[in-house]
């Protein structure tokens, strides 16, 4: 019994917690900081768009990067300490769980073979009144502390089941936020090239920064003008499947019609037929990027805006934008590559659209329409003297 005690104590002891590293003010302040820089990057949304004023926005966004890898670093610390701690307590549980089964084992066997070796009846026919009781209250006395450690077991399994789970559950949350730390790592890659990206392209001058900006915002109004005169940025109830090659992507798939293009305030639904274009092409060359993944990452946009950038083509494989030839598309689809060409709204200058030309030749083509749909016919909705520029991945 006292041995049994021994344990328990011992149990007890490893049952408890080191203490944490880390300090809860440290967290405190790290997420009063987080706090600060997203209103401060609320406030820089609404403000003046100035070159000052987008410069100031894209360095917040980076130092509120850097704080969230803080914060997940602090996090990821936390729970590898406390899974070494719990994978101390379990060995250390699974150690007394079977020093308690031993101890247990041995007790029984021993309590059998006193019994064996003075039988009560003959004792009591005997009349040693005295003995029969003494021997009773033993075996009663046995019988309590068998009954004692059974349940001492069950209490150190229950733990030992209680602590593998927590494990188990604990690293299943490392894992998530190893995850979402490699996630914020490439945000803030990107947010850093999107940062030098303004830099170069601007000059860091304010006049060119305005002028491109008038050029960007003029190139989006006449997206949106198209879809607001084909019936408005309404997304579809459910996806429109990908076309008989399985490579179409519609701008209105409820999976990301409603999502925000870059850092702009512009919708993929509303000005997203030339990301959805480009992305046809570059999966019918063998890449795995949707419209939503392209809308998210704003180094492929120009000055904050919903504007795309020139794509960056496979290796191998360069980007130019040329005037309209029927040889030009008959060529390249012939090759097996697909055709962007850019679509000025009927009667109209100020609207256009993008889509793909998948087949066909001599103008009767067919055609993936982020608007209309896949494998739609090319003459059904537009005609060859509307085309105002081709987008070519080609060799």
């Amino acid at each position: 019994m006292k041995k049994c005690l021994f344990l328990l104590i011992a149990l007890a002891i490893a049952l408890s917690l080191p203490p944490r590293l880390i300090s809860q003010s440290d967290v405190t302040d790290l997420q009063a900081k987080i706090n600060e820089y997203s209103a401060k990057i609320e406030e820089l949304t609404k403000a003046k768009n100035t070159l000052s004023n987008q410069i100031k926005l894209i360095s917040s966004q980076i130092d509120l990067t850097l704080l969230k890898i803080s914060q997940t670093e602090t996090s990821i610390k936390a729970l590898e300490t406390d899974i070494a701690a719990l994978t101390v307590k379990i060995d250390n549980l699974d150690v007394y769980l079977n020093q308690l089964s031993s101890i247990y084992i041995n007790q029984v066997a021993q309590n059998y073979k006193l019994q064996k070796k003075t039988p009560s009846l003959d004792i009591f026919l005997a009349g040693n009144f005295n003995g029969f009781l003494e021997q009773l209250k033993y075996l009663s006395l046995a019988q309590k502390s068998n009954h004692d450690m059974l349940i001492n077991m069950e209490t150190v399994r229950t733990n030992y089941d209680i602590q593998k789970e927590e494990k188990k559950q604990k690293q299943q949350k490392l894992e998530d936020l190893k995850t979402t730390l490699a996630s914020q790592k490439i945000s803030l890659n990107k947010q850093k090239i999107a940062k030098n990206n303004l830099l170069e392209v601007t000059k860091n001058d304010e006049k060119r920064y305005q002028q491109l900006l008038t050029e960007a915002q003029n190139q989006l109004r006449q997206l949106r003008n198209f879809s607001d005169t084909a019936g408005g940025s309404s997304c579809l109830s459910s996806s429109p499947g990908s076309g008989s090659d399985g490579l179409f992507f519609s701008q209105r798939d409820p999976s990301w019609c409603k999502q925000f293009i870059g850092n702009s305030s512009d919708t993929i639904g509303e000005v997203g037929c030339y990301i959805s274009s480009i992305s046809m092409v570059l999966k019918k060359l063998g890449s795995s990027v949707n419209p939503s993944a392209y809308a998210s990452d704003p180094t492929n946009f120009i000055l904050n805006t919903a504007y795309a950038k020139t794509p960056d083509p496979p290796s191998g494989y360069k980007y130019s934008q040329v005037g309209y030839s029927s040889e030009t598309v008959d060529n390249e689809l012939k090759n097996g590559r697909y055709v962007i060409a850019q679509i000025k709204m009927s009667g109209s200058v100020s609207g256009m659209h993008f889509i793909v030309l998948i087949s066909g030749s001599n103008g009767n083509y067919k055609m993936h329409d982020p608007w209309y749909g896949p494998d739609q016919n090319f003459s059904d909705h537009y005609s060859a003297g509307l085309i105002m520029s081709l987008r070519l991945i080609t060799k």
